[in-house]
């Protein structure tokens, strides 16, 4: 009996010395695949040491980390704001701020070096800290292909009467190069950059950025949507239709449903044009009743407040207010939040893609 008990302890020791490698080749590789599809990222970055075919499946094959990236859960990050000179400022990492968000991967700016940015993937700690960017930046965003994992990083500067575009192909580029706009004399107004808002990507349709322009002299004016495709580096510009504003410098700028669309509020009514389809040229109107009481209606004056909607409500982030609206019920859910001491948990898709030059290394976060 003693023998017996010795012979089986020996056998457990054995096999939780056993090699994984030989242990994974009594599994078919493709039930193994399914299998590491379904672990969450920690568990990943470790198993890619185990062999050269795991190591491959888990950093280069793009169909599983696509398929990860579907079946995984979601990432929790905590995120603060922080509201200085008219800018409000996503703050994921105490040293950074958030400029766009793509596929997994977060494209952030230095709070103390407005040249110095980078791309970090928070579920895998790893970073890029790309080339210096132009001086006097002014936007700055990325996009990814999610067949073929090339990412382009797009920045527009303007500085006096300096004012252009500059692209970056991470893997390819090793220094920022100009990209061409299609009319350079848009770029300028009275000397000064005339591209004054930018609305970036929405998380549903990445790689699509727009501009927003007024144009004209004296009772003349247009407002102008230039839509960039930052994998194509193409614009394509759409005027918003005569008659629909009256004053063209309180526009209000956002998307609707992933479309980008521009507002105007007036006697608790939102009149919203939605421009559906940018490469057709085609709008759509929309009315909203907005029952705000009048002084939610003076504070949506406020032109530093940012917007989103969906068809189940419309959310106003301006200064130091919070609203969110119930289009359904017509109610105010929640108000007068003080965004500087608004701190919460952000759920997003964490991804195992990785960029080349990434590296890996603990990133502070806030808390």
């Amino acid at each position: 009996m003693k023998m017996l008990c010795c012979y089986q302890r020996k056998k457990i020791i054995m096999m939780r010395r056993a090699d994984p490698v030989k242990a994974s080749k009594q599994l078919p590789f493709d039930i193994i695949t399914e299998i590491l599809s379904w672990l969450p990222i920690d568990s990943l970055v470790r198993f890619k040491r185990v062999s050269k075919n795991w190591y491959f499946l888990i950093v280069h094959d793009r169909k599983f980390i696509a398929k990860h990236k579907e079946r995984t859960c979601l990432l929790r990050l905590r995120y603060v704001y922080k509201h200085e000179a008219n800018k409000l400022t996503v703050i994921l990492d105490k040293s950074f701020g958030m400029e766009a968000f793509c596929a997994g991967l977060v494209l952030e700016k230095s709070l103390t070096n407005s040249q110095v940015f980078r791309i970090r993937n928070p579920a895998t700690h790893q970073v890029l800290y790309l080339p210096n960017a132009h001086e006097g930046t002014r936007n700055m965003d990325f996009a990814l292909n999610p067949s073929t994992h090339e990412c382009k990083v797009v920045c527009f500067y303007g500085k006096d009467s300096e004012v252009g575009f500059e692209v970056l192909t991470i893997g390819k580029d090793e220094q920022w190069r100009p990209m061409k706009h299609p009319n350079t004399d848009l770029l300028k107004h009275r000397g000064k950059p005339a591209l004054q808002f930018y609305r970036g990507s929405s998380f549903k349709c990445e790689g699509l950025g727009h501009f927003l322009q007024v144009t004209g002299d004296g009772q003349d004016w247009n407002l102008k949507i230039h839509s960039l495709d930052i994998l194509s580096e193409c614009f394509i510009t759409n005027t918003v239709p005569q008659g629909f504003y009256v004053n063209w410098w309180d526009s209000l700028v956002f998307h609707w449903n992933d479309c980008v669309a521009v507002a105007d509020i007036a006697e608790e009514k939102l009149t919203v044009l939605v421009l559906e389809d940018y490469k057709q040229h085609k709008w759509s109107k929309k009315t909203v009743r907005v029952t705000f009481l009048e002084d939610h209606m003076t504070l949506l004056k406020d032109p530093f407040f940012v917007i989103n909607a969906d068809s189940d409500g419309l959310n106003f982030r301006f200064k130091d207010r919070f609203i969110c609206y119930d289009l359904k019920r017509e109610i105010i859910d929640h108000e007068k939040v003080n965004i500087r001491q608004w701190s919460n948990f952000w759920f997003v898709k964490p991804s195992l893609i990785a960029l080349k030059g990434m590296k890996t290394g603990k990133v502070a976060c806030c808390i």
